[in-house]
């Protein structure tokens, strides 16, 4: 009995040994967000007929991670973007109801604030939501869709995406 409790002492001391070894001589790589040509995408949705709310730019340090568009009418369109803070903001165009988007793309909680001003092209009185993690949503009733604009970003940030947004052809 002596001799087998022996044993696995030696073999968990081994184990314990490998694990700590791999650990410390192990290359962990750095994973870098592969930014896209969201502005190829746009044009060539543009050029198709379709009207999506973009960007007029990017700001310094922004990238474009995804992109999605399905040609329904009114479009569907989403562009997801990290600031140079790695800070998550999305762009949404959608005529699914307004709660369902919220539980997509915020929370199935997220609870209404105050109305937000914004301005430029797509202005207005947007609505905004948060939900309990520190995510927030501005929405834009656009009467056959929603345009939101959403994110871990702080809120002063998506406003001022949200200011940038426009219909206006995109020239690359």
């Amino acid at each position: 009995m002596a001799g087998m409790v022996g044993a696995m002492i030696v073999l968990v001391g081994c184990v314990i040994a490998f694990v700590v070894f791999r650990e410390t001589t192990r290359d962990v790589p750095e994973l870098e967000p592969e930014a896209i040509d969201w502005t190829t995408a746009v044009v060539s949705i543009q050029s198709q007929g379709h009207e999506v709310a973009h960007p007029a730019e990017l700001q310094d340090g922004w990238i474009a991670t995804t992109i999605e568009f399905l040609p329904t009418e009114p479009v569907t369109f989403g562009l997801n973007l990290l600031t140079d803070e790695g800070r998550f903001v999305g762009l949404r165009q959608e005529d699914q109801r307004l709660e369902d988007l919220l539980e997509t793309f915020v929370d199935d909680e997220a609870v209404e604030g105050d109305a937000v001003q914004i301005e430029g092209d797509l202005g207005g009185e947007w609505q905004s939501f948060e939900d309990e993690g520190g995510d927030t949503a501005l929405v834009l009733d656009r009467k056959d869709h929603y345009l939101m604009v959403f994110g871990s970003a702080d809120e002063d940030v998506l406003v001022d995406f949200a200011s940038t947004l426009t219909l206006a052809d995109l020239q690359e």
